[in-house]
Formats: C-alpha cells, sequence, structure tokens
C-alpha cells in the first residue's frame, strides 16, 4: 500500500503517533542532558565538562531523533518502529491504522547507510 493511498483520517492519525514517538525519543534522550545540568549544579563536572556534553548531544541523538523524524521516512514504519521499542503503545493506536501496519517490519537498523 502506498502512502498517498492512506485515506486522510489514518494520515491524520500517523502524523500525530510520530509526534508522540518524537516527542517521546526526545524527552527521553534529554533526560541524560538534565543528569548533566544536575552534575554542573551540583559542582561535579565544570562548565566546560557540561558544554561539552551538550555539544556532543546536539551532534549524536539529537540530530539522529530529528533526521528519523523529519527525512520523509514512510510514518507507517517509523509508527511500527515506535511501537516495537516501546516508545508508544499498541493502545494509542487508532483501530484505522492498524490495516495500514499489517505486514510491516521496521528496516534493519544494522543495515549500512547509503
Amino acid at each position: 500500500m502506498q502512502q498517498y493511498e492512506l485515506l486522510k483520517a489514518v494520515k491524520r492519525a500517523m502524523r500525530l503517533l510520530v509526534g508522540l514517538a518524537h516527542e517521546a525519543e526526545l524527552s527521553r534522550a534529554l533526560e541524560q542532558v538534565y543528569g548533566d545540568f544536575q552534575e554542573w549544579k551540583s559542582g561535579r563536572i565544570d562548565s566546560f565538562e557540561l558544554t561539552d556534553r551538550i555539544r556532543k548531544f546536539h551532534n549524536e541523538p539529537n540530530r539522529d531523533i530529528y533526521l528519523r523524524f523529519t527525512s520523509g521516512l514512510d510514518p507507517r514504519f517509523l509508527v511500527q518502529h515506535a511501537l516495537e521499542e516501546g516508545t508508544i503503545e499498541k493502545g494509542a493506536v487508532p483501530k484505522e491504522v492498524w490495516p495500514s501496519l499489517e505486514g510491516l517490519s521496521t528496516p534493519n537498523r544494522s543495515s549500512p547507510k547509503r
């Protein structure tokens, strides 16, 4: 099934689910940055170390998450991946979306990037 064949209601639901997954993954990644700020505030690390950690966050997990959700991937794969990772719960998926997800598996993450 091509993405353009999906009904408007299903597309809208998919966009909402992709947004929820994006927010959840970003929030999970930001927990580490929050911990870094706490370490800095308590004096366990200095300002230079904190800024280095912020830079690493920006260049690694943040960039990976951003690219995954903004690169034009088929939202069905993004939703399926979020379900497999537990980022969104099955109960959050409207019944009209499930037929679009049937038979999908997310692309192998270990395959070489083009």
